[in-house]
């Protein structure tokens, strides 16, 4: 993709990663105001699935996983809302109940997450009847077909913030919008992520209830700057991919440009 000058549209990925820290910081009171209580009701719900894991309590484990992912819907939908919708309509739009919007977020969500299973799937069947299916050639084949799955779930989740704002978009116009980022959206979506999580995670080996909680803070806290990222890096796209509605930096409003305008596949 390309700007109106014919400049290539590059995805400026570390001063992506800056500005989304920077914003977090600048605006670090409502942050704290509005998304520590969430996460930190995340974390707990995945501290107790863990105290639970093995016990034989399926009812418990179905209640605290569909809170978990309710709430991470409504954590990732706010999110992008935060970092893309005027100050005017984030009190109204962000960490609101669950609608028709959190809903097409999570189906769109879970499309990206089934196509780029089906692609690893096909991908290493494929390549374990060519390189073998033990040993180290297994885990070569699911190397080597993790790098289509995780093209496509980089290109196509920039569909995500579009949703979250309430603009009707598509699988379609993401592949367009994300046309010759690909790699740096693996950046963005995937490898950026796991880096900023890694410290946390590791927490988990310990295995102490404390740290636990800890470490799920941590990945949540983490998740935030990965979302706000993901929303820049759409609103970067839109720019060339459709000027006249690109979306405004938050607190302000892009001219002649409605909020609320929906983008139709």
């Amino acid at each position: 993709m390309k700007s109106p000058l014919g400049l290539p549209a590059e995805l400026p990925v570390t001063d992506l990663a800056r500005e989304a820290v920077q914003l977090l910081w600048y605006k670090r009171t409502q942050v704290v105001r509005m998304f520590m209580p969430v996460i930190a009701l995340l974390a707990l719900i995945d501290w107790l699935g863990g105290l639970y894991l093995d016990n034989q309590r399926p009812l418990l484990q179905g209640i605290l996983l569909l809170a978990s992912v309710g709430l991470s819907v409504l954590f990732a939908t706010a999110c992008h809302g935060f970092t893309l919708l005027p100050a005017e309509q984030q009190q109204a739009r962000v960490l609101h109940g669950w609608g028709r919007l959190e809903f097409r977020y999570f189906i769109r969500a879970m499309q990206i997450g089934l196509i780029a299973g089906v692609v690893f799937g096909v991908a290493m069947f494929g390549l374990m009847l060519v390189l073998g299916g033990q040993g180290d050639s297994a885990i070569a084949a699911a190397m080597l077909a993790l790098l289509p799955a995780v093209y496509l779930w980089g290109r196509l989740s920039v569909t995500l913030p579009e949703l979250a704002i309430g603009r009707r978009t598509s699988l379609k116009r993401a592949w367009a919008m994300s046309r010759g980022n690909g790699s740096r959206l693996v950046l963005v979506v995937i490898v950026l992520p796991l880096l900023l999580t890694a410290p946390f995670l590791l927490l988990y080996w310990f295995d102490h209830l404390l740290l636990n909680y800890l470490a799920a803070l941590g990945v949540y806290a983490s998740t935030l700057i990965s979302l706000v990222m993901l929303s820049l890096a759409y609103r970067f796209l839109l720019e060339f991919y459709e000027p006249a509605a690109a979306v405004a930096p938050a607190g302000e409003e892009a001219p002649g440009v409605s909020p609320d305008h929906h983008f139709d596949a």
